[in-house]
């Protein structure tokens, strides 16, 4: 049976997008000024221009709108030309006329940082899902993870009995154990591998954490290709990970 997610309106985008307007205008109010033109005249004189930390908001101006427009706001613009609804099944999911089926899904990257997972096809596309603009994103995420996982999960169990070191992104494993930077992380001297999530301001980022031999390893799982894949063989060969 279909599952339908209809879209919402990113409100936290929206507000981003305003306040990197706002920026902008202070910006076009501090380089105005000197012609005399005053668009801010209660707040931008000729006296804060030449007050000292006047510099400073003058340089950060345009990064900081830069900043909020194209990064934080940018699911509001996605939000714009994105289908009002998508079509969810046990085969695959539909959305406009972007047509996904899961067994053709050849990665899955979950982009943490910014609640983005990002499907990659045989042929080469690449479906982006904002989660933030959908319906309840914990139910999409986790149908799309599972659905992706089983049909990846054979053909990385397959490479891994034939002696293969299977790329996980910013991870790998074989049947040693796990690949970190070139280094080998056997699986006899792994402690313990949990998940963490470190929350500053608006972001949140979410780490893989490994202890192995006293050692601690932080992993940005955003950086982690097929981690419902990764996570189920690491459940397999580290029973108490």
């Amino acid at each position: 049976m279909p599952l339908r997610h209809d879209r919402i309106f990113p409100r936290y985008a929206f507000y981003c997008v305003l306040a990197g307007l706002a920026a902008i205008y202070v910006f076009c109010a501090m380089v105005l000024v000197p012609a005399k033109i005053y668009i801010l005249p209660y707040l931008i004189t000729p006296d804060f221009v030449r007050y000292k930390g006047a510099f400073f908001v003058l340089v950060l101006a345009i990064p900081a709108a830069i900043y909020l427009i194209c990064w934080k706001g940018s699911d509001f613009f996605a939000w714009l030309r994105t289908p009002s609804v998508l079509t969810l099944t046990a085969h695959g999911l539909q959305l406009g006329t972007q047509t996904v089926a899961f067994a053709d899904v050849t990665r899955l990257r979950h982009r943490h940082n910014r609640n983005h997972l990002l499907l990659t096809t045989r042929d080469g596309r690449t479906l982006r899902l904002r989660l933030d603009l959908w319906d309840d994103p914990y139910a999409l995420v986790a149908e799309v993870e599972e659905a992706v996982g089983e049909v990846l999960r054979h053909d990385v169990e397959r490479r891994l009995h034939a002696g293969d070191t299977v790329p996980f992104g910013a991870l790998a494993l074989n049947a040693e154990g796990l690949v970190h930077k070139g280094q080998l992380i056997a699986w006899s001297s792994i402690d313990t591998i949990r998940t963490q999530s470190d929350a500053e301001a608006m972001d949140v980022d979410e780490h893989l954490v490994i202890v192995a031999n006293g050692k601690t390893r932080k992993i940005d799982r955003s950086k982690i290709d097929n981690e419902p894949v990764l996570m189920g063989c690491l459940m397999q060969r580290l029973p108490s990970a």
